[in-house]
């Protein structure tokens, strides 16, 4: 029991001291307890030459591998131990005994961040009985080893109060088995836990990111892994967590914590106390050894002197005075926006079909009377800063910006609470009653559980891009310097988006063109060949014609009749030879071009003089 007291020389005196008060709360601790026990313990410490002592406590508790090893993993190791009252050192030795798998360090942490665990299984048996035993089995070495008086005393009050107070025990525990949620044993585990807590909540404005710290997650996270660490995290230095956290009253660990931690001795987070002081808070995000990535610079698209007017504006757009004339363009679309209004609700009155109703305005339908001067003020503040750049507002409530237009949409959002019929709904439900006791069939009215009322709280969102909304840090109407260069930079994201769009159809018409220029060649191609086989098949008409003209020839003696005929078959070849293409009286001159059926000589059956 002398290594619990033993300091560590990079802990320092404060550690020291802090090591002698619990030393002395111990004593205190020791001395509250039941004489009974701390006198039993004592004369079994008195002895001399015995190594080892046993104090019996209650009775065994006997179960099954199975019932423990579910506890075990339904509780913790601690939530056993504090559930039968038993040591938790003497409870992990028994179980180890019994060779029941417990869960791994993290395990817990995981399973609070609702992350995917991994439960070991229980090897057979799994019904054999097992004893868990009250029986506390304390060694001691000998009285002539050389340790000081001091730290004999308090080494022997320590394990008096280990083995004769349980719940003291359990009190102590390792922070893993204790508080899962924000335990951390090893630099691993809290790299781990680290990442389980997600990525910090922040928000832009003016082209600066800021960093929104919520009492309790930030709590969680300083004691999961150091200040260090979480720094890292918000990309800013550890002083600044530290000021954070005392802003929002939130106890960070003592020196020597992690120390302690990591060398295996058993800690206890400071708790969250109850405060007054506000949940959450901003603070500027110096990107402090967290994000190697470099964002593009804001408006980057933009030249220089572009870029200063379009963030000089930015930074001084407000809402302008109530009282103050609003652009005729929202002015118009107010009016129209409220007799909208007025129609739907006379046509609901009627009981008409929403599909049957006329199409809504924008905004008539997504937010309510009461938030739409608000909305209709924030994109009057928005055109009279923009409009002297070259901006334009357009009757659909379209922002033209640098040529490109760029679509807005609002919406207030809505509590969903009990609804409380109406008086003619209380009505039907009383006549349904009625018509339930005369008849045996009765149809029941349809009235809705619940009412969706609109709460105030808007959300503006520019194009698809960029998206801001009403929370406990800020108003829409502190960001409207973002909104306007959220709209310049969505126009380039457009611009870029048209260009590529025209560039992929220009690509394609040039790939349509090809393809027809490449059908045309091939369709004249086409065209030529056959030409060419026509004209073959005709040159191969006369050729045989005058070959047959020569055998006449040569096998007869030419009289006048057949000198003639002859003469006529060399006329009838040369009108076929396309090479002379003779013109016949009869036929003309042949097409070759064609091929044999449209070229068939046929009988005319009707008189042609």
């Amino acid at each position: 029991m002398n290594e619990p007291l033993e300091e560590s020389a990079a802990e320092g005196t404060a550690d020291t001291e802090e090591e002698n008060q619990k030393a002395m709360q111990i004593e205190q601790e020791i001395m509250s307890e039941p004489k009974v026990r701390i006198s039993t313990v004592a004369e079994s410490l008195s002895e001399e030459g015995k190594e080892e002592t046993t104090v019996p406590e209650l009775s065994e508790i006997a179960m099954t591998r199975k019932q423990l090893y579910d506890e075990i993993w339904e509780m913790s190791v601690a939530g056993v131990a504090k559930k039968y009252n038993l040591p938790y050192a003497h409870l992990m030795k028994q179980i180890k005994e019994v060779g029941i798998p417990i869960p791994p360090s993290g395990y817990w942490t995981k399973l609070n961040f609702n992350k995917p665990v991994t439960k070991l299984e229980l090897p057979e048996p799994a019904d054999e009985k097992i004893s868990i035993y009250r029986t506390v089995s304390v060694t001691r070495k000998k009285k002539h080893q050389a340790i000081s008086k001091k730290d004999s005393g308090i080494a022997e009050m320590e394990t008096a109060v280990a083995e004769s107070s349980p719940t003291l025990e359990s009190s102590v525990l390792p922070v893993e088995e204790q508080m899962p949620s924000v335990s951390v044993l090893n630099k691993d585990d809290a790299s781990e836990a680290a990442q389980m807590v997600g990525q910090p909540e922040t928000y832009e404005q003016y082209g600066q990111t800021y960093n929104i710290y919520d009492r309790e997650t930030l709590y969680k996270e300083v004691w999961m892994v150091p200040v260090t660490e979480v720094a890292k995290r918000y990309g800013v230095s550890d002083v600044t967590i530290r000021k954070v956290c005392q802003s929002l009253d939130i106890p960070t660990a003592p020196v020597g914590f992690w120390t302690k931690l990591r060398a295996g001795k058993s800690v206890t987070p400071i708790p969250l106390p109850i405060s007054s002081k506000p949940a959450k808070k901003s603070g500027v995000r110096t990107g402090t050894e967290y994000t190697p990535l470099i964002e593009k610079e804001t408006l980057a698209f933009l030249n220089e002197e572009e870029r200063t007017v379009v963030l000089s504006v930015a930074t001084q757009i407000r809402i302008p005075n109530e009282n103050a004339k609003m652009h005729p363009t929202i002015v118009a679309h107010r009016k129209e926006a409220i007799e909208w209004k007025k129609k739907r609700r006379e046509q609901e009155a009627r009981g008409f079909n929403r599909h049957a109703m006329d199409a809504p305005l924008f905004l008539a339908d997504k937010v309510s009377d009461e938030t739409l001067p608000r909305v209709l003020h924030i994109i009057d503040a928005l055109i009279k800063a923009t409009e002297p750049l070259g901006c334009s507002l357009t009757s659909d409530f379209k922002f033209i910006v640098n040529g490109e237009t760029v679509s807005i949409s609002v919406s207030e959002a809505q509590d969903e609470i009990k609804h409380i019929p109406t008086k003619e709904e209380n009505m039907q439900l009383l006549k349904y009653e009625e018509d339930k006791r005369r008849n045996s069939w009765a149809s029941k009215p349809k009235i809705r559980k619940y009412d969706h009322v609109y709460n105030g709280r808007i959300s503006f969102s520019v194009y698809t891009v960029k998206s801001f909304r009403d929370c406990k840090s800020y108003v829409i109407e502190d960001r409207l310097g973002d909104i306007m260069i959220a709209l310049y930079e969505t126009s380039d994201i457009l611009r870029h988006d048209r260009e590529a769009r025209e560039e992929a159809e220009r690509k394609r018409q040039e790939e349509e063109r090809r393809k027809e220029e490449r059908r045309h060649r091939f369709n004249a191609e086409v065209d030529q060949t056959i030409t060419l086989e026509n004209f073959s098949e005709d040159y191969d008409t006369a050729c045989k014609i005058r070959h047959y003209i020569a055998a006449v020839e040569a096998s007869a003696n030419l009289d006048p009749k057949l000198m003639k005929w002859v003469e006529w078959a060399k006329a009838k070849a040369d009108w076929y030879d396309p090479t002379i293409a003779r013109e016949d009286e009869f036929f003309g001159k042949r097409d070759h071009e064609k091929n044999a059926d449209k070229k068939k000589l046929e009988r005319n059956s009707y008189k042609w003089w």
